[in-house]
């Protein structure tokens, strides 16, 4: 099961920041999930049929490992709670979010992490799934997140 409590990091979008005076992106609450990070996917033969006439070899194409992150925005820095300054950090946090994806979509970066009472992990992902972008929804006092990354190789390391 993946670890919901411990920091994952990819490019520079730190979700579980183990920072608590930091607004963050956190998946270890009611309704957060991390799906595709348990055990190697089995993966499904997305190309049943090889090219007939010998000038590719190969057997098939597989599908890859889809990892999804949703959860909620946490905004810790605004005591106050007033609603223009939280609007305010929610979208500066939404847009450093986007703008670190964007930044790196459909080129391979490392997702790691280190679960609790474990070892460091690392796997290999690309931003960019279609429908997979990342996207915000919710109200200001229960503002949600999800996206999607892939790797096309599952193996964890």
């Amino acid at each position: 099961m993946a670890d919901l409590c411990c920091q994952y990091t990819f490019s520079s979008v730190v979700i579980n920041n183990s920072n608590e005076a930091v607004n963050s992106l956190i998946t270890d609450h009611e309704g957060g999930a991390i799906l595709g990070l348990d055990g190697a996917p089995i993966r499904r033969q997305i190309d049943p049929q090889g090219q007939s006439d010998g000038g590719i070899v190969f057997t098939s194409f597989f599908g890859a490992r889809i990892v999804t992150f949703t959860g909620i925005v946490a905004i810790v820095t605004v005591p106050s709670r007033d609603p223009t300054l939280v609007w305010t950090a929610i979208n500066t946090l939404e847009a450093s979010v986007i703008s670190a994806l964007e930044a790196v979509r459909n080129s391979a970066t490392n997702l790691t992490w280190t679960p609790t009472g474990g070892s460091g992990k690392t796997l290999s992902c690309m931003y960019g799934v279609p429908g997979g972008e990342i996207q915000f929804s919710g109200n200001m006092d229960d503002r949600k997140f999800t996206f999607q990354l892939v790797a096309a190789n599952p193996t964890i390391s």
